[in-house]
């Protein structure tokens, strides 16, 4: 369950952080634009981080059976 949720949160995060950086680049805001990236990327790449963890975790798994 707590994985979920922080799955979750990560992607609206992400999402966020996308539609952040749109509103502010369409506004000229460079330091919104800017915050809002970076917001973006690091959930990306913890969202990233997780996928590859589960990924080694399953084959792992087919191995040892």
């Amino acid at each position: 369950m707590g994985v979920f949720v922080g799955k979750a949160l990560l992607w609206f995060a992400l999402l966020i952080g996308l539609v952040g950086a749109g509103v502010a680049v369409y506004a000229l805001h460079v330091h919104g634009a800017v915050g809002s990236l970076i917001v973006a990327s690091v959930s990306g790449l913890v969202l990233l981080r997780l996928r590859a963890e589960a990924q080694s975790e399953t084959e792992r798994d087919a191995t040892a059976t």
